[in-house]
């Protein structure tokens, strides 16, 4: 089922349903519901976890991708890295009937979204770079910010629903769909800059016996951005659990993008080169399931302390 035009009615799909894709989708659904549109249709690695979404919205759990490909017109997908977003989206388009347009939230390198976006285009269908900026709970909300890349008519589409239904604001970055995937990683650069920064800041706090709870209002108060007050509380309660939030391997796998970009553009990357250290230590001693956030278990290592304040993540404890 493919889209001739902006009037034709439309049919979801949403694929990847981590911490990310299972709010989104949801959103998607209540949408879709409130349109008199078909059920989305559901597709995840586990079928398990498709499910259990179905579960809780307006959904339709889809034996393979080569379904949803073929009775959606509109596919969201949130995916791990680049090797399982090729390998999906070629499937997906493989299947698919000129017209499709392909909404893809994941951080992909921006090689590899320009990839795609040829690919897409040479079967007449549309792959948008459309990555989010926002933790689970924001996406629950429907308060992400969304960014868009690609095809002036397929983004003229998306850009009619999108907001409010998954984000609140919507950055178009033009017809490059690079652009997109660019910004994501110049803003997750951004993020874990600040998450480095707040490690040290509060590390430094406790080798010196300034109270984290009186340094904590302060960030409040002079630097009042969600990563600020989010992460801050997180680095200051040592609460490093990634079951809602973005865990290290996602957190290590942007670093390395941006590392990379940095080489390949002859940029030093100082601060993400030394957050990509803590980001190892915490893996190494709190196991991968660990939020990105406990690089500050890292700093603490560094720096004398134990790892972990309140819960204890080691791998290897009593």
């Amino acid at each position: 089922m493919a889209i001739s035009d902006t009037s034709a009615p439309i049919s979801f799909g949403f694929v990847g349903l981590g911490n990310m894709g299972s709010m989104m989708s949801l959103n998607l659904a209540g949408y879709a519901q409130k349109q008199g549109f078909p059920k989305v249709k559901l597709w995840n690695r586990s079928r398990e976890k498709a499910d259990q979404l179905a579960q809780q919205g307006f959904f339709e759990v889809a034996d393979t991708l080569e379904d949803v490909a073929k009775s959606c017109n509109i596919i969201h997908a949130c995916l791990a890295n680049d090797d399982v977003a090729l390998s999906v989206y070629r499937r997906i388009l493989g299947a698919a009937e000129p017209g499709l347009i392909v909404v893809d939230h994941s951080t992909l390198y921006p090689s590899t979204s320009t990839t795609l976006f040829h690919e897409a285009d040479r079967k007449g269908s549309s792959f948008l770079s459309c990555p989010v900026f926002g933790p689970p709970a924001v996406a629950k909300s429907a308060g992400l910010l969304v960014v868009v890349s690609g095809h002036e008519k397929s983004r003229t589409v998306v850009k009619k629903y999108i907001t409010p239904t998954i984000g609140k604001v919507v950055i178009d970055c033009g017809d490059n769909t690079s652009k997109g995937a660019l910004l994501k990683i110049l803003g997750n650069s951004c993020i874990l800059g600040t998450i480095e920064l707040m490690s040290e800041s509060f590390t430094l706090a406790e080798k010196t016996g300034f109270d984290a709870e009186l340094f904590y209002e302060f960030i409040q108060h002079w630097f009042p951005a969600p990563a600020w007050i989010n992460y801050g509380r997180k680095i200051r309660d040592g609460a490093f659990s990634g079951q809602t939030g973005f865990t290290l391997p996602g957190g290590m796998k942007d670093a390395s993008y941006i590392r990379r970009l940095g080489a390949e553009t002859s940029t030093p990357t100082p601060i993400i080169d030394q957050a990509w250290n803590h980001l190892t230590t915490a893996k190494a001693i709190g196991g991968e399931g660990l939020d990105w956030s406990a690089c500050a278990a890292g700093m603490r290592v560094t720096a004398g302390l134990p790892p972990f304040k309140g819960e204890d993540f080691s791998l290897d404890k009593k």
